[in-house]
């Protein structure tokens, strides 16, 4: 699964790349017909970044607009990010328990949602992945230098799957003391749907919010249009934006990506993708290079993009065909290192290259 340091490794890439989306929205010869503020702060082990388009804003309410959402998401921090070493999910962790622990209502609407996709998708997105995330180096710990041992390998897969963990309304229960989750490949969708919600109830109808490159939208932008994204292809060590697979079109909807470009390590002269798939205890190893997935609701495409990820372009492409109300772009790296693109069959409508 897709994990922190996908993001909070490559924070300035993702920024970078944020702006350059949001140019491709301001280009062409159309006249702006509204306002647009843009700010953007960190969260998450990573960037935020939202643009407002509407009436003028003066200074003092532009200030008001950004501390509010930097605040909201600080608080959600305290909830879900396992950056923050006193956030709810921190302590979670920490419990060495097997009773029942209580849970707020967003960690358990977030965990239920995330166990729904580790039943749906057979395993291959799994939040209870931590351990074995953080050995390889794609959590908050260094990682070693070293593949794992299968004695390793066979202690990590002990405290995963779907079965780890029991929910009621109002707590949340561990099968095993060490098992500890981490829903890095999930909650910044859902932090990208809330800080659109919390805007919407401030007043604001046309909306961007990027969390880590996974995105919400609402409405048009300044010139009245779906905001346009653009979609990078899978290229080892290319700038964010240089090489666009695709531009989309998105309005009152969301987009979220996986990929194994942007976040590898190379141990013992092998290169290893961030994501993991939970079944094997092992980075990824087949061909999908790229996934983005369009949807309603951040939060689902966050968790649809990882899932197909990890379940490789044949079988994710069919499950994401046959999920309700989603769409996805599938690209793969050949042995001659060119790229091949698979698409659901309603993908096609959000392009506006």
């Amino acid at each position: 699964m897709k994990q922190h340091s996908r993001l909070s490794k490559n924070t300035t890439s993702i920024f970078c790349q944020s702006i350059l989306l949001l140019f491709l929205a301001s280009c062409g010869s159309d006249k702006p017909i509204y306002s647009e503020f843009t700010f953007n702060g960190a969260t998450m082990g990573t960037s935020y970044h939202v643009v407002l388009a509407g009436g003028p804003l003066d200074i003092q309410m532009r200030s008001i607009i950004s501390s509010r959402v930097d605040s909201f998401l600080i608080s959600y921090n305290h909830t879900l990010s396992t950056y923050d070493d006193q956030s709810e999910i921190t302590r979670f962790n920490r419990n060495q328990t097997i009773d029942p622990i209580p849970a707020s209502e967003e960690l358990l609407h977030v965990v239920r949602t995330s166990l729904e996709f580790c039943e749906r998708s057979g395993g291959a997105f799994d939040i209870t992945v931590m351990p074995i995330v953080n050995f390889f180096g794609f959590g908050f710990e260094p990682g070693e230098s070293r593949f794992p041992t299968v004695d390793e390998i066979d202690a990590w897969l002990q405290l995963t799957g779907c079965d780890r963990l029991a929910l009621d309304d109002s707590t949340i229960t561990k099968s095993d003391p060490r098992v500890s989750i981490d829903l890095s490949a999930i909650a910044k969708g859902d932090a990208a749907d809330h800080v659109a919600l919390f805007l919407t109830e401030m007043g604001f109808e046309n909306i961007f919010a990027e969390i880590g490159g996974e995105i919400r939208t609402l409405g048009v932008n300044k010139f009245g249009k779906p905001w346009k994204i653009g979609i990078d292809r899978p290229t080892f060590g290319g700038a964010p934006g240089a090489d666009l697979q695709h531009v989309i079109a998105l309005s009152n909807m969301a987009v979220a990506s996986s990929g194994d470009y942007r976040n590898y390590r190379e141990v013992e002269g092998k290169r290893i993708s961030h994501t993991i798939d939970p079944r094997t205890g092992s980075p990824i190893d087949h061909n999908l290079a790229a996934v983005s997935v369009i949807t309603s609701n951040c939060l689902i495409a966050d968790g649809l993009s990882t899932s197909t990820m990890v379940l490789g372009a044949e079988v994710g492409l069919k499950w994401l065909e046959d999920y309700p109300n989603a769409e996805g772009l599938l690209i793969t790296r050949e042995e001659d290192g060119s790229f091949k693109e698979y698409m659901t069959s309603g993908f096609k409508q959000y392009l506006a290259d």
